[in-house]
């Protein structure tokens, strides 16, 4: 690595070094928001065409009734997403939270 400039450092040492720990944050990052309820509430109150599956599935909660076969039905396909996204980070994931040392 000898006149190596800093963008070579940083792509060769330090970017893998730091790779566990950006897959963590950015899995953690990725939950974080998919299950945020109350900003995508707020900000989508006039546009129930933008809301998330979240807040979407709060539109089968009425006053005096409950749609519990929709309510079932988006509690079935929330977490595949997450259940897809994680298998493949899982290992990543642990690395970070152990503070991997190579």
């Amino acid at each position: 690595m000898d006149g190596a400039g800093f963008p070579r450092l940083y792509w060769s040492i330090m970017l893998p070094l730091a790779s566990p720990m950006i897959a963590t944050v950015t899995l953690l990052t990725f939950i974080n928001s998919w299950n945020s309820f109350f900003i995508p509430l707020v900000f989508t109150l006039g546009r129930p065409d933008l809301r998330t599956l979240a807040v979407g599935m709060y539109a089968f909660v009425g006053e005096n009734s409950r749609d519990w076969t929709l309510l079932r039905a988006g509690a079935a396909i929330t977490p595949l997403p997450l259940m897809l996204v994680f298998p493949r980070r899982q290992r990543y994931f642990v690395e970070g939270v152990a503070g991997a040392v190579r």
